[in-house]
């Protein structure tokens, strides 16, 4: 093995001999020095970012309706409402108005942010009528002695929230801020510490093996090393180390490893030096960042097998690196069409909701759409086209009966969830072949529709609106009247128009807003900011406010629902007195406070006596549902986040769905532990339970689905009983066909940053968001895919050099 070392070294020092080593290195130790003054340090979230006010549209008709209703004067929202400058006041008042003003939201964060240094808009006795989170309750509890000035801001921002429920989007309490050299900078991340961790780990970590690692080091290595091979090709040089006992195969791979220790030097010093100033700097003492030590050398090894062949075929190092820059050009090409296609073929096409109304199937899709299964045909024929330039929100599809689906579309939905325009039901039928058809006007912000016995209701962040079903049902038929009898006016119209005849500008143009009472545009307001819209009543208790995140579901079997909403849990029972539809409220039957994060992204479920509820990185509660007790505790398998969770039926076993596409059957055993079995499927999207067919629906793959059918024994062993897997057509087939044919064979070099952001983070998947459930961007992490195809590619390349290396005379 010595003769081979030797060469291992020689190759070595040939690199060390290199000016571009030595610019490299000075590089390294500059941009280290460079890095080393960053600090942060943690903080209240207390400034208001014209991007916190979630919903624009809701927050304009609050401060509008504050300002002019007598009866909202001295409360909180009427106080807060005349904080604002008279600039902004006077657009407000024209929106109260009925006018469509368009207000810069940065124009309202600036005048919240001035608020809260003088908090003359502020009365005890005001506030006491607002839902008061823990926090805020803590902070009033203090005196003004014991508060810190950024726990005085806080507290002032804290109280302009509970005046404007539901407008804001949901923030850490803690904010991190960076610094250089002592200096802040301007901008700050409203993330605790927790989640600056994981944005270190999952995001910045990656970019900088994309950039720093794969590009620019990898780069200056090619240089640095393009010259060993031909300058071991030389007469002199060959003639000398041949004649020693060794072979050809080895003397090859002795001087690649020689190249590739080159790289493992300047990594190791670049990695070590992040990584004690990430531990020193920032305190993130995480040894997985020097997982990017050995997968930048892995990276460099698959480059410079291209380096090494084409140093054996011309003996030029130009050439060499001529050769490498076009396959590094070849492999980023095929990388980026390969994206193109993820982001724009196959997420939009993905299942996020599923429908099922007898053995029809409706799915709402990532991209925007609402699709309907033809069996005959065996595709899926688009009821809304899929956009992925569109932003809209699809409110999940239900089934209203045996023929009948719900849904319906908000306009950049995914900037507002207000919207843009009115949001109406979209209805589909059998007898229509599910041709949405509008229907009743829901709500402003309606985020989710349920069936409850013969009343459906709508649930936004203002409340929770029920009407008949019936009504919803002949809504659809009275929509086709109006748009006939429309037709027919038109028609009418035009013929008198031919004709000759004058129209008047009374009959066409409508009366103006100014002639709307006071109360009428106190109403519109209402409705505009998420208010029970005609046909609809307000269902939920006065004493009982909606704060973001908000989770709904039945429990049939004690005939009520259980809602969370940012750490209460509440079970709500049947109005005593009246129909929900007529006006009657819920009762609170059983509250309970749930401490810790309660801000985090969360999922809940219930079946029989049982409730399952998950937050953002904590434990697996459950519930007993008559009591809201809580019983144990579990961990998520394999660490995951859980983005869906399903009860079976009313057997109190549940389907969850992680983010790594996994699902896993849970059920409780008597001695209050809890089994949990994986189902075979992979990269599942989304899963549905069907009450009226006893299966759990399961959309994997894109857009495959499986009908799962569980024994009645809680052995949580399913049986697939149906399947559906769609044909291909356009872009889909050309993606089948070719470009994944293409990654396949191409070394993917850019996917191993998530290698790294997997082995770095210790997590195969996260998701973005949540704290709208149905729009969670979930990025699942190629970890084994990109590190197969790269090793397979430098063995092959390895193996057709050596094999040229010994068969060619030089």
């Amino acid at each position: 093995m010595k003769p081979y070392f030797a060469i291992v070294v020689d190759s070595f020092h040939a690199a060390l001999s290199s000016r571009i080593l030595w610019i490299a290195f000075v590089a390294i130790w500059i941009f280290l020095i460079a890095l080393a003054p960053i600090g942060y340090h943690e903080d209240y979230t207390t400034t208001f970012r014209w991007f916190d006010l979630d919903n624009g549209t809701q927050m304009k008709a609050m401060l509008a309706r504050g300002l002019i209703d007598p009866e909202e004067s001295e409360t909180a929202l009427g106080r807060i409402a005349r904080v604002f400058p008279e600039s902004v006041e006077r657009q407000l008042k024209q929106v109260a108005q009925g006018e469509d003003v368009r207000i810069d939201k940065a124009a309202l964060a600036g005048a919240l942010n001035e608020a809260l240094d003088n908090e003359d808009w502020y009365d005890a006795d005001a506030w006491q009528a607002t839902v008061r989170l823990k926090e805020l309750r803590e902070l009033d509890e203090k005196t003004a002695d014991e508060l810190t000035e950024s726990e005085r801001r806080r507290r002032a921002r804290l109280r302009i929230e509970a005046a404007l429920p539901g407008v804001f989007s949901v923030q850490s309490s803690r904010s991190i801020m960076l610094s250089y050299a002592g200096f802040e900078f301007p901008a700050f991340f409203a993330i605790g510490k927790t989640q600056f961790i994981a944005l270190i780990n999952q995001f910045v970590v990656p970019i900088i093996m994309d950039w720093l690692l794969g590009f620019a080091l990898i780069f200056l290595g090619i240089l640095v090393t393009a010259s060993i091979i031909p300058d071991m090709l030389q007469p002199g040089s060959l003639h000398l180390l041949l004649s020693k006992p060794i072979s050809r195969t080895f003397l090859l791979l002795s001087k690649f490893l020689g190249g590739c220790a080159f790289v493992l030097l300047c990594v190791c010093q670049l990695v070590i030096g992040l990584y004690l100033i990430a531990g020193f700097r920032l305190d993130i003492w995480n040894a997985r960042i020097l997982w990017c030590i050995p997968v930048s050398v892995f990276l460099f090894s698959v480059f410079y097998s291209v380096s090494t062949m084409a140093g054996l075929r011309w003996r030029s190092p130009t050439l060499s690196i001529g050769v490498t820059c076009m396959f590094g050009a070849f492999v980023l090409v095929i990388g980026f069409v390969g994206s193109y296609f993820d982001a724009l073929v196959r997420r939009p096409d993905q299942i996020a909701r599923i429908a099922v109304a007898g053995s029809d199937i409706v799915v709402a899709c990532r991209g925007g759409g609402i699709k309907h299964f033809d069996p005959d045909s065996n595709l899926w024929n688009e009821l809304i086209e899929t956009d992925f330039r569109r932003h809209d929100l699809i409110v999940p599809p239900i089934r209203l009966n045996e023929s009948m689906i719900a849904s319906a579309q908000i306009r950049n939905g995914r900037f507002n969830l207000y919207g843009s325009g009115s949001l109406d039901a979209l209805v589909m039928r059998r007898e229509d072949d599910f041709d949405p058809k509008p229907g009743m006007r829901l709500p402003n912000g309606t985020r989710r529709m349920y069936v409850w016995d013969d009343s459906l209701l709508a649930l936004n962040n203002a409340g929770i609106m029920a009407t008949k079903m019936q009504q919803m049902v002949d809504s659809v038929a009275s929509s086709e009247e109006q748009d006939d009898a429309e037709s027919d006016e038109t028609a009418g119209e035009l013929d008198l128009n031919a004709s000759g005849a004058e129209v008047s500008a009374d009959e066409t143009i409508p009366k103006s807003s100014a002639a709307i009472g006071a109360a009428a545009w106190i109403s519109d307001l209402l409705r505009m900011q998420g208010g029970a819209t005609e046909g609809f009543v307000d269902i939920l208790p006065g004493n009982v406010k909606l704060t973001d995140p908000v989770r709904l579901v039945f429990a049939p079997k004690l005939d009520s629902v259980v809602i969370y909403s940012r750490g209460r849990l509440m079970r709500l029972g049947r109005p005593k007195d009246g129909s929900m539809a007529e006006g009657a409220k819920l009762t609170v039957e059983v509250e309970r406070t749930i401490e810790d994060s309660d801000a985090a992204a969360t999922v809940i479920a219930a079946s029989g006596d049982a409730v399952l509820l998950a937050r953002q990185n904590e434990s697996v509660k459950w519930f007993r549902a008559s009591d809201l007790e809580a019983i144990l505790e579990f961990e998520i398998p394999e660490g995951e986040r859980l983005i869906a969770i399903e009860p079976i039926g009313q057997s109190e076993s549940f389907a969850m769905l992680a983010t790594s596409g996994q699902v896993w059957m849970v059920s409780r055993k008597d001695d209050d532990t809890v089994t949990t079995r994986p189902l075979d499927f992979q990269d599942v999207a989304s899963i549905e339970y069907v009450e009226s067919l006893g299966q759990l629906v399961v959309a994997h793959h894109i857009d495959s689905i499986d009908f799962v059918e569980f024994p009645s024994d809680k052995k949580l062993s399913g049986k697939t009983v149906r399947t559906i897997r769609p044909s291909l057509t356009g872009w889909r087939k050309v993606d089948q066909w070719l470009i994944t044919p293409l990654r396949t064979i191409t070394p993917q070099t850019g996917e191993l940053s998530e290698t790294v952001a997997a082995l770095v983070s210790g997590k195969r998947s996260f998701a973005i968001g949540g704290n709208n459930e149905d729009d969670t961007e979930v990025i699942r992490l190629k970890i084994a895919r990109p590190v197969l195809s790269c090793a397979a590619f430098t063995a092959v390349m390895l193996a057709l050099s050596c094999v040229y290396f010994k068969r060619r005379d030089f």
